[in-house]
């Protein structure tokens, strides 16, 4: 997993709202222009916060990206940090 391009992502898409959109919108897309393996894209798409983390991912980004994405803090996030890989 390319953890530079993961944190870059969910980085950016936490300062640029249209990014957090198109990812939602387009994910796709997004992920090819970020050049993300397919685990990191399914990683992302599917909520995987858990697996993410374990890869490496910042733990405050991975938080802002989350959020960026729509999914609820504290609960959620909670949540689904909490799920087994």
């Amino acid at each position: 997993m390319s953890v530079y391009q993961v944190n870059k992502l969910l980085h950016e898409a936490s300062r640029d709202p249209n990014l957090a959109e198109r990812l939602k919108t387009h994910p796709d897309e997004v992920f090819k222009a970020y050049r993300l393996s397919d685990e990191e894209a399914n990683a992302i798409r599917n909520r995987q916060l858990r697996k993410l983390y374990d890869s490496g991912v910042n733990p405050y980004i991975l938080l802002k990206g989350a959020i960026a994405l729509g999914i609820g803090f504290p609960q959620e996030y909670l949540q689904l940090m909490n799920q087994p890989q």
